[in-house]
């Protein structure tokens, strides 16, 4: 049926009005479904498969597909798949006729002249998931020390019981300063990041940070350089900005600067993992960081730098940070709590130069005035305390023994299938796919089985990724990873057979 509705969808893109591609795809699918051509229930093709097809991008295929899902076309089903909705949506009755009574046309409201800067922001960005196996980038719940924060929480309150202004009040928009003068003290020590308090300011998570970020760098029009295949919220906040994102192929030593030169010298943004590049895994080498702040320097660009998961290194040397080889000032330092801590205390912090805070202080409190006081009280004096650095050596230690597991279990149960990649830091890792595999039928199948498995295809836009798929084990006991694996091989075997 699948490739039947790719032959079906194969139509020419090119002709007729002038206009985005995305619009054009997006109407023609409008026609197909309207029309009973394609029917409501149809799993359509994944965008890589019909981006190939038309001969087109993939980023083009995925905002004609979030459009038509916005509009009730289209619904997606998170590790399925992309299916037309059972019940489209309804056109306006016609308006009667006849004496005293005036024909109106029938017509929808307008859409908000900025939606289609989000129509393409992947629904795994904003949907609540339970953590299933094999989900990354997710920590360990159920070893946070919930008890001790609870306590310091309490804490809090009884010390502000009488004094309420400070806790009660307004915050700052910078964040409050015994987080920040804690955060600089810890990248300080971690990280090689110079900087003190006065450089960091407190943000809603990384994502948010990325957005103002987007927002004071990139003017409509402006180019910025993203990993490719890379972290699709960079993608996403670049194009809420009104800028267009130059998506840069990687290698074995990081981000292609001779690329991104060929293909947009003058850009003025570059967003990059470099510590561990989201989702291949490689560290940029020493020589491809100092390439590029060479070339942010002589364009006058701006580098992001987002160290997402680098606290977990349980193997291996610490890598410093590219923030600290940076003699420019050009590059700005993104961290997160909800990774290391957990996901719904929704802090993050940037590491910003001197000559730019006062903007991003501004920006900051344009976009939501201040973070919440009392969770930035909480983790000040949780990393005070000294409980923040006795919680990353467990979570390492943990992480490192779940990682075993995973290996262990791969080599068991699904040698024939794939081969993983070991990582020596971070809560996931890739593994490669036997070449009569494709890994995104293997994901689709999973889904079906209660594992969520994610194809490193889904983070590409025109690079060509290897056959892999990313495996997330940082949440998972090791007796859940081995159930999870061997219903993974299950999945493997059931495709093998169809494809005999």
């Amino acid at each position: 049926m699948t490739l039947q509705l790719l032959d079906a969808l194969a139509f020419d893109l090119e002709g007729g009005p002038q206009g985005p591609l995305y619009r054009k795809l997006h109407t023609r699918l409008v026609t197909e479904i309207s029309s009973g051509g394609i029917r409501p229930g149809t799993r359509l093709p994944s965008t890589r498969s019909l981006a190939r097809t038309l001969g087109v991008s993939r980023a083009t295929v995925i905002l004609a597909f979030e459009e038509l899902v916005s509009e009730g076309y289209l619904q997606g089903q998170p590790g399925s798949g992309t299916y037309v909705a059972e019940r489209l949506p309804q056109r306006p009755a016609s308006v009667p006729s006849g004496p005293g009574v005036r024909s109106v046309p029938p017509s929808r409201p307008d859409r908000p002249r900025g939606a289609g800067c989000f129509s393409g922001v992947p629904e795994r960005l904003y949907v609540p998931r339970r953590p299933v196996p094999f989900r990354p980038n997710f920590p360990s719940l159920d070893d946070f020390p919930i008890e001790l924060w609870a306590r310091l929480t309490a804490g809090i309150y009884r010390r502000h019981a009488r004094t309420k202004n400070l806790l009660l009040g307004e915050g700052d928009a910078q964040g409050y300063l015994p987080l920040r003068s804690a955060i600089a003290e810890h990248v300080r020590l971690s990280r090689g990041v110079r900087c003190t308090g006065d450089n960091v300011i407190i943000f809603a998570g990384a994502q948010q940070a990325l957005d103002v970020a987007s927002r004071l760098f990139l003017a409509p029009g402006d180019r910025a350089w993203c990993e490719d295949p890379g972290y699709e919220g960079a993608y996403a906040a670049i194009i809420a900005s009104g800028a267009v994102p130059v998506p840069v192929p990687v290698d074995d030593e990081g981000i292609s600067v001779d690329e991104g030169r060929r293909r947009c010298e003058n850009a003025r943004l570059a967003f990059v993992c470099p510590s561990k590049q989201f989702p291949l895994g490689m560290e940029m080498t020493l020589g491809r960081r100092l390439q590029l702040l060479e070339w942010a320097a002589k364009a006058g660009a701006w580098i992001i730098e987002d160290d997402y998961d680098n606290e977990f290194r349980f193997s291996g040397r610490a890598i410093p940070a590219l923030h600290a080889i940076d003699e420019g000032e050009r590059v700005i330092y993104l961290g997160t709590f909800s990774k290391v801590l957990f996901p719904s205390l929704r802090l993050g912090f940037a590491i910003i130069p001197d000559g730019l805070v006062d903007a991003f202080v501004a920006a900051r409190g344009v976009v939501g005035r201040y973070s919440p006081l009392l969770e930035q009280m909480v983790v000040a004096e949780f990393m005070r305390e000294g409980h923040f650095a006795s919680h990353l050596l467990r979570m390492r230690k943990l992480y490192s023994e779940r990682h075993e597991a995973m290996l262990d279990c791969a080599s068991r149960y699904l040698s024939d299938f794939i081969k993983p990649l070991p990582s020596e830091t971070g809560m996931q890792m890739i593994a490669t796919v036997a070449d009569e595999f494709d890994p995104d039928e293997v994901a689709r199948t999973a889904a079906a089985e209660g594992l969520e498995i994610t194809p490193v295809s889904w983070f590409a836009v025109e690079n060509h990724t290897p056959a892999a798929l990313m495996l997330g084990f940082s949440a998972f006991s090791p007796a859940t990873i081995e159930y999870g694996m061997k219903r993974l091989r299950t999945c493997f075997e059931v495709q093998h057979r169809h494809s005999r």
